[in-house]
């Protein structure tokens, strides 16, 4: 009777939600998703909260409709740093800031000038800046009543689970998003907080993952037609869920997340907050499991310069794909698989990540002459995004982190030939995973342990998590690209900063 039972993910994100139904096995049972759209200009990000939570709630109604049996339980993930301030009657008092937005730029060195850049980092294990949310929510309480009217100040994880339950909890991992969360006591600073005009009371109750939050409302639970006994358990940060969902355990396992930006999770061998990791921005984060910590390697722009290149660059032949019924992505790789090619590409358009975390960096291309054809530069950016990773991943292996294989998911997952450039780039066997909602699976996880559905997090992964596919690297290739990536290092050096 037990394996019958079912369990759910939801993912709350900056383009659309989603919500997964899944057995014990990880079998998908159900899903459900809405997009909508972010808001803003001239820099400015934005989502409206209640757009979201109306796309949300018509999630839950699809689900809670073709899902007859009942869902168990149930946990959300969401993207990091951006808050939702309600008053005392939850009326959504402003916009929320997303990751990319230009405002807090100056807060950040404000930040740093009155607490200092050591203790910033070993309080939170986020290097100062302002892809966090301290900076921002420090503008928004200057430029707006919001955070001053606030009863409540929710990450999009309780949010949710707040309208469900009406209770305020949040996960470890969602709070660490914060740069205004002690990692080692696992509570809020109420220092740090204070700089934003932001009171403890007003945040939500930090909890550990696989918590539960509480049962589902009556009344919610009665609008919306979802089982009445529905538990609803703490999630987390969007990566770091999906670092779980992509089987992330041992010491030696790395997990890349490919979507509109690509993340990479190393597990650290203890707690550890260095002057070299902050002079790398590289972070100390707490994990689902007690006493484990990661550190974390992006590229901001991943899938958004795929697609801005599509639109772009490549519109006509992406429109030419289009009339005769062609995936773009699929006819590019197909093209350019077998190329070799002298362009390179730093994949800084508009924000940079690892080694040197920037909201307002440049992008270059170089090595075009006039017989470069399409191929070689769409090659040239896939490249570049697996020498990026790389460049921050060898910078890293000076804290003692060693990968034998990396899991990846998200939507760039879905390219062979993006996977088998990291195998060759890396050196190391890349694996694809059957399910590629691993965030959602990860929730379910969470939430299938959190009512001991599961024994233990680990045995659920093991019953779980399945490898698709393994890429293994080709000698030739990882050679060759060990050449080449040592020409992308000195031309890093050279233009990262240029502008």
């Amino acid at each position: 009777m037990a394996d019958r039972m079912l369990f759910a993910g939801m993912d709350v994100g900056t383009s659309g939600c989603k919500m997964l139904v899944y057995d014990l096995d990880g079998t998908i049972v159900y899903q459900s998703s809405r997009k909508y759209q972010e808001e803003g200009s001239d820099g400015y990000r934005e989502l409206n909260p209640n757009l979201v939570m109306a796309n949300v709630r018509e999630v839950l109604k699809d689900v809670a409709k073709n899902c007859k049996d009942g869902i168990t339980a149930m946990a959300v993930t969401s993207l990091g740093e951006s808050v939702v301030c309600l008053d005392k009657d939850n009326k959504v008092l402003a916009n929320s800031m997303l990751t990319g937005d230009c405002r807090g730029i100056p807060e950040t060195q404000e930040i740093i000038d009155i607490l200092g850049a050591d203790r910033i980092f070993e309080t939170t294990g986020l290097p100062p800046n302002e892809l966090y949310g301290l900076p921002k929510y420090m503008w928004l309480n200057r430029n707006t009543n919001a955070v001053e009217d606030a009863t409540a100040i929710l990450y999009y994880e309780d949010f949710v689970g707040y309208i469900l339950t009406g209770q305020r909890k949040v996960g470890y991992s969602s709070a660490a998003r914060s740069m205004a969360f002690d990692i080692r006591k696992f509570e809020w600073s109420e220092e740090f907080l204070k700089l934003a005009g932001i009171r403890k009371e007003q945040m939500s109750e930090p909890v550990p993952p696989c918590t539960v939050i509480g049962t589902i409302l009556p009344e919610i639970a009665e609008e919306l037609g979802l089982n009445k006994d529905l538990k609803i358990v703490a999630g987390g940060h969007d990566q770091t869920c999906a670092a779980l969902g992509s089987g992330l355990f041992a010491l030696k396992d790395g997990e890349c997340g490919m979507g509109t930006c690509e993340f990479m999770f190393t597990m650290l061998p203890r707690v550890m907050m260095t002057p070299y990791m902050m002079r790398n921005d590289f972070t100390c984060i707490p994990y689902v499991f007690p006493d484990t910590y990661l550190s974390s390697i992006e590229v901001t722009t991943c899938g958004a310069l795929k697609n801005w290149a599509k639109d772009s660059i490549f519109r006509d032949i992406d429109r030419k794909c289009r009339e005769e019924g062609r995936n773009f992505f699929q006819y590019m790789d197909d093209l350019s698989r077998d190329v070799k090619t002298d362009v390179m590409v730093l994949p800084q358009f508009g924000s940079a990540g690892n080694p040197d975390l920037s909201m307002d960096a440049r992008g270059t291309i170089t090595g075009l002459t006039i017989h470069t054809k399409p191929e070689e530069l769409y090659k040239a950016i896939l490249e570049g995004m697996a020498f990026q990773m790389y460049l921050a991943y060898e910078r890293m292996q000076e804290l003692g982190t060693e990968m034998n294989c990396i899991a990846v998911t998200g939507g760039g997952a879905a390219s062979e030939l993006t996977l088998q450039i990291r195998a060759d780039v890396f050196g190391m066997e890349v694996h694809s995973l059957e399910s590629a909602e691993a965030g959602t699976l990860g929730c379910m996880l969470m939430s299938a342990t959190a009512v001991n559905a599961y024994p233990s997090l680990e045995e659920g992964i093991k019953r779980a998590v399945k490898i698709k596919k393994k890429y293994v690297p080709e000698a030739n290739m990882t050679q060759y690209y060990r050449e080449k990536f040592e020409r992308y290092k000195r031309f890093y050096e050279v233009m990262h900063d240029f502008h």
